[in-house]
């Protein structure tokens, strides 16, 4: 089935030529200029949102002692972040993508400003819920508005690698962020770290005025702003009614999240600290391997995109499973921690991987092969989903590990993402 692409262009769209190169021919390259800029101006967005989610919960508990406000306050945050992934969508789609993006960081570089300096305030722990939550939701804006920016600004077949490459930003400012901003906040205190990441919104604002350009038609509206909102988000649902593969992709995306990934972000420190009985230092390594699996998992597809298609993406969650079996059978058999922990370390590194290389290539299917009119409106339904599930799986594999062994546990873990699979191959196997 081929997009259906917009032929008319309005009068004030960026015409082509100004954004990018032509889609085929020799021309079809990855690193065209308008994803040049979407990228560079995305390392600097990111990098400060990392900063604020891990510096201002960091500083309340510094201030107040409390581990349960700590995670009440992270929890809160998370809140919007579901709940507007939807609506994020319809704005990714109905709206310039440039204006929101350089907007949204325009007001949380004005924001973390207005934080330094109300840090003094008795009233710290809801003004910091409500930074989180306003941080929290402009990433559920700015999140649909790149990942459906992107299919107009590289060539369709690069759309697989420009995925990876925005996957690997988004890691390599997962990691970098909290470094900086830990150490930062450790050696000089709250207001230059926070000036760090004021400065860094502010730069991605200017960079994406400045270089980012991305076509743009304005969509019809014939009623007002809730009932056309609530009618595109309609118009997305019934276009996934009539693609089964896709809500069979955007299932497994989100039972991915709630079996595999729920599992290893509860089970890594339960495991290495309680079971193990092992140092926090050697969780941060354990953290570290993950990292560096994602890397590797994002780094084989953009360099061997002919052999990562979305039909590799059932035996990659298969494998996947089987890693997560393979830190079960350690479990199980390794009687001595540390030989325990460096058989955990090689599995989680292959998970990681497998994992990765399989969310770039759902992500961008669904990417391929939704009109560009709806794939905003898609992209946060799919995150909706899966970040639902997230909190879901983490709840449920705390009270596993509770009540059963942890090598019991991953084997659960593993039997059931590995069933993933099962649907998808055989869906992949009919073809639509």
């Amino acid at each position: 089935m081929e997009r259906r692409r917009r032929a008319v262009r309005a009068p004030h769209e960026v015409p082509q030529a100004l954004h990018d190169e032509p889609k085929t021919g020799s021309q079809s390259r990855l690193l065209t200029p308008g994803f040049r800029a979407i990228v560079v101006a995305q390392v600097f967005s990111l990098l400060g949102i990392e900063i604020l989610q891990f510096v201002l919960p960091l500083h309340l508990l510094n201030l107040t002692g409390s581990g349960t406000l700590y995670g009440g306050v992270v929890a809160a945050g998370f809140v919007p972040y579901i709940a507007l992934s939807p609506m994020g969508g319809v704005i990714a789609d109905r709206t310039r993508k440039r204006g929101v993006m350089a907007a949204l960081d325009a007001v949380l570089a004005f924001i973390m400003l207005g934080y330094l300096a109300c840090s003094g305030s008795q009233h710290l722990v809801g003004i910091t819920v409500f930074v989180l939550m306003v941080a929290f939701a402009a990433q559920a804006i700015y999140h649909p508005c790149v990942q459906s920016a992107l299919p107009l600004v590289v060539p369709t077949e690069r759309i697989p690698q420009a995925t990876a490459v925005a996957n690997q930003v988004s890691m390599i400012t997962g990691i970098g962020g909290p470094v900086i901003g830990g150490m930062v906040f450790g050696f000089f205190g709250l207001a230059p770290i926070v000036v760090v990441a004021a400065v860094s919104f502010a730069v991605s604002s200017a960079l994406v005025l400045a270089f980012v350009r991305i076509p743009y038609e304005p969509p019809v509206r014939t009623e007002g702003v809730l009932h056309t909102a609530a009618g595109d988000i309609r118009d997305a649902l019934h276009f996934l009614r009539m693609r089964p593969v896709l809500w069979q992709i955007i299932a497994a995306a989100t039972l991915i999240n709630l079996f595999g990934s729920s599992f290893i972000n509860i089970g890594t420190p339960y495991i290495v600290t309680e079971s193990l009985g092992l140092s926090n230092q050697l969780m941060g390594i354990a953290q570290g391997a993950l990292a560096v699996g994602g890397l590797l998992g994002g780094a084989f597809v953009v360099f061997m995109p002919e052999r990562f298609t979305v039909k590799a993406t059932p035996r990659l969650v298969g494998l996947a499973a089987a890693g997560i079996g393979a830190v079960a059978a350690v479990l199980l058999v390794a009687g001595e921690p540390y030989v325990a922990f460096a058989g955990m370390l090689a599995s989680y590194l292959w998970v990681m991987v497998c994992c990765m290389a399989a969310s770039i290539l759902m992500t961008s299917y669904l990417q391929m092969e939704t009109p560009d009119e709806l794939t905003g409106k898609v992209m946060g339904l799919a995150m909706m989903f899966g970040n639902l599930a997230t909190p879901a799986g983490q709840m449920a594999y705390g009270a596993a590990f509770d009540l059963a062994s942890p090598w019991f546990v991953a084997a659960l873990a593993a039997v059931a993402t590995a069933l993933v699979a099962v649907p998808m191959s055989c869906s992949f196997r009919r073809g639509e």
